[in-house]
């Protein structure tokens, strides 16, 4: 019994060392890239106000990730609900490779949560943004480490699946629209040289327990170089549309996200997928669509099916239609700026403030 005893303890000191060896370079290799990446995307010029959580302690928080803690995911990541030392809440995204290796992806997926980290935590001052705390370096793909803010429901199943539940009203949705206007102007404005989000969409927006609209992912931002107005990458969109021109040449500018700020605004307008959207088109893209009256055809049809509404719900209606049909111009010169659109939503907002009943809902098609 006690060599069989001395044989199983050597196994599993074996297993532990060599779990640690992993852990230890998985830190030395991802807490270079997080530092590489901090360097590169602001000349070291940044505050990192995050702490490093140990591998041990987000198994605790998380009861080992328990798949009963998972209060969202997606392809690539598992959002947790935790407890930090039993008295904090936490929210813990967990990154999951599923079969990814360093050549078919999982290289990107690497960069793109440190990417995440990076950008999450000079945004984190933003109220519109989920507040990173943390992150943890021990694994193949950094985990990332957020305050709990009570309910973590995306917009998506508010605005697309409405069944048993009780539908966005107009007043809602220009708010949330308002809220991501204004993140997106501070991720343009507030650094030395402009983020560019290049990925809005509603899947990648929360409501907290308050009602209010947070950004959660920022995996695919680039920087622009210093000096620049524009920058230039691999073409990375999750959404079903790209914008024109970033599609063809691969480059960026603050005006790359006033379309797909468009393209939100038309979800939130409609309550509809803009995949969806795309397979009644009854013109050759998505623009022709939008311009030639197919936006129009859609939001009135929801405002008949709707409570009376009036002249205000319908002037408030085409100020929202317009302000979508700006930002989805095919030449960037003819949208606006992230700011302006910003100001508009504020003024429909307060038209909505004043004339809109808080019952009033747009209903789905």
């Amino acid at each position: 019994m006690e060599c069989g005893g001395g044989i199983l303890s050597s196994f599993f000191n074996t297993r532990r060392r060599r779990k640690e060896s992993e852990r230890h370079e998985a830190f030395l290799e991802n807490g270079s890239k997080v530092l590489e990446e901090f360097i590169t995307s602001w000349n070291g010029r940044c505050s990192i106000p995050i702490r490093n959580f140990s591998a041990q302690e987000l198994i605790r928080s998380t009861n080992n990730y328990d798949p009963r803690r998972v209060v969202d995911e997606d392809a690539y990541y598992a959002l947790y609900v935790g407890s930090f030392r039993g008295e904090r809440p936490i929210l813990v995204k967990k990154y999951r490779s599923l079969g990814l290796d360093n050549f078919s992806g999982g290289a990107h997926l690497k960069a793109g949560a440190v990417r995440d980290i990076v950008t999450t935590s000079q945004m984190s001052c933003h109220k519109n943004v989920l507040k990173l705390i943390g992150c943890c370096l021990e694994s193949e793909y950094p985990f990332l480490v957020y305050e709990d803010v009570g309910s973590t429901e995306r917009l998506s199943h508010s605005l697309f699946k409405s069944e048993g539940r009780s539908l966005l009203s107009l007043k809602s949705r220009v708010r949330i629209a308002s809220e991501i206007a204004y993140a997106f102007v501070y991720l343009h404005t507030a650094f030395s040289t402009p983020i560019i989000h290049r990925n809005l969409k509603s899947d990648i927006v929360i409501i907290d327990r308050c009602g209010v609209a947070k950004l959660l992912d920022f995996s695919i931002s680039i920087v622009i170089p210093p000096g620049e107005s524009q920058g230039k990458d691999m073409v990375i969109s999750s959404r079903s549309l790209v914008e024109p021109q970033y599609l063809q040449t691969g480059i960026l500018t603050e005006k790359t996200d006033v379309y797909d700020f468009g393209m939100f605004l038309v979800e939130l307008l409609t309550g509809q997928r803009i995949a969806d959207i795309q397979l009644r088109l009854q013109y050759g893209c998505f623009e022709d669509y939008v311009h030639k009256g197919g936006l129009n055809e859609i939001v009135d049809a929801r405002t008949q099916a709707g409570s009376g509404g009036g002249v205000e719900q319908e002037q408030q209606l085409q100020a929202f239609v317009s302000l979508a049909m700006q930002c989805l111009q095919k030449e960037r010169e003819d949208r606006p700026e992230m700011i302006d659109v910003a100001k508009e939503l504020k003024r429909i907002q307060r038209l909505v403030l004043v004339h809109l009943p808080s019952a009033q809902t747009i209903n789905p098609l």
